[in-house]
């Protein structure tokens, strides 16, 4: 059956290391931000388990109105076991609030594959302009926003672009 787990001190270290092999440089912020998030009530850095078996991990944060995934990996060596179904179903029950998350533009084969991931997850890819902050300074990264249930409506944005900027990309 699987579960979440709070990432702990003492697992920090293992789940950073799959943060790293998961995510370019630009899109995640190094060992010290990540582990000073863990004091942020609004975020949850969580182990996604089988079992006792740990296929990856995703990190959210819970804002009043929705919840923004910023970063979920499962295990290279576990993909393609329905774990990043199970996953996005499991955030849905739990917290039973619109979904927001990034993803880049559909131009890689794995890009693509990635859209119509969510796309079958009944996530829509929204048409606003966005660049996600740089987490070290300088230029951000292009990225596209994707919601579920809905698409957002220009007040939805808003409120999005300005919570992260105050919580997650401060």
């Amino acid at each position: 059956m699987m579960r979440f787990i709070d990432v702990t001190e003492k697992t920090f270290d293992t789940v950073f290391k799959k943060m790293v092999a998961a995510f370019p440089y630009e899109e995640r912020r190094d060992y010290i931000d990540q582990k000073e998030c863990l004091n942020n009530p609004l975020f949850n850095f969580l182990e996604i388990l089988d079992g006792n078996d740990a296929v990856g991990f995703i990190a959210l944060w819970l804002f009043e109105r929705f919840v923004y995934i910023e970063h979920i990996a499962i295990d290279e060596s576990k993909r393609s076991g329905g774990y990043g179904t199970k996953t996005i179903e499991l955030v849905k029950e739990a917290y039973k609030k619109p979904i927001i998350l990034e993803a880049e533009s559909p131009v890689t084969q794995q890009q693509i594959k990635r859209i119509r991931f969510y796309d079958r997850l009944g996530f829509k890819v929204n048409s606003y302009e966005y660049e996600q902050p740089s987490y070290h300074g300088g230029e951000g990264v292009p990225l596209m926003i994707l919601s579920f249930p809905e698409l957002l409506d220009e007040e939805e944005f808003g409120i999005f672009l300005t919570e992260t900027k105050n919580q997650v990309y401060k």
